[in-house]
């Protein structure tokens, strides 16, 4: 498989102290989890408004609400429904798609340590000529994240994404957040997964 996209923005997280959601009004502000937070935050300064395709990918998800609920069920065997919503894996991008007024399609995909890879090809999914976003988002150790907004344009591309075996047929262990963060800074010119690999152009 061979891909041609053009990268035209990302922005990360590495704290969740770092994400700003200034810009969203006081009520729906004030109920967003610090997952969504990130989210928000990440979503914003790539853009999303135009986009054909949002794709969310978590790891661990709400870990901290769903932590309350399980709580909360064995403590008298009640889950709030609204705390449940808030806590299912598409809640933080369903939010944005009615923040932003997007309605375009969006995913969650939660695939372990895979996750980030498992969420960047499905991101390639976008039609040519088509824009997509990719958020990456984390609530525990700090909260952190990473989000690139593509276009499948193969004219104007920046990158190609490439998949097959490599020499021996071994491929490292998946794309890390750390390397999808170098690779976004522009720190280094591939990012190398199981299944494919990212490459500037």
């Amino acid at each position: 498989m061979k891909r041609s996209v053009s990268i035209t923005g990302s922005a990360t997280l590495s704290s969740a102290a770092e994400a700003d959601v200034s810009f969203v009004p006081p009520l729906l502000r004030r109920r967003l989890s610090p997952l969504q937070r990130i989210f928000f935050s990440l979503a914003a300064k790539v853009g999303t408004g135009d986009a054909d395709l949002v794709v969310f990918a978590s790891r661990d998800g709400e870990d901290t609400l769903t932590r309350r609920i399980v709580a909360d069920y064995n403590a008298d065997g009640a889950v709030s429904p609204s705390r449940f919503s808030a806590s299912v894996y598409n809640a933080a991008p369903g939010l944005w798609s009615v923040y932003s007024g997007n309605h375009a399609p969006y995913t969650a995909v939660a695939a372990g340590d895979d996750t980030i890879e498992s969420g960047l090809y499905e991101t390639l999914a976008v039609p040519d000529g088509k824009a997509a976003v990719f958020v990456y988002a984390e609530e525990t150790g700090g909260g952190y994240g990473a989000a690139m907004r593509i276009e499948a344009s193969p004219d104007a591309a920046n990158a190609e994404v490439v998949g097959g075996s490599v020499a021996g047929g071994v491929r490292p262990s998946g794309i890390s957040f750390e390397s999808l963060s170098r690779f976004l800074a522009g720190a280094c010119g591939e990012m190398v997964g199981k299944w494919f690999s990212w490459r500037r152009v």
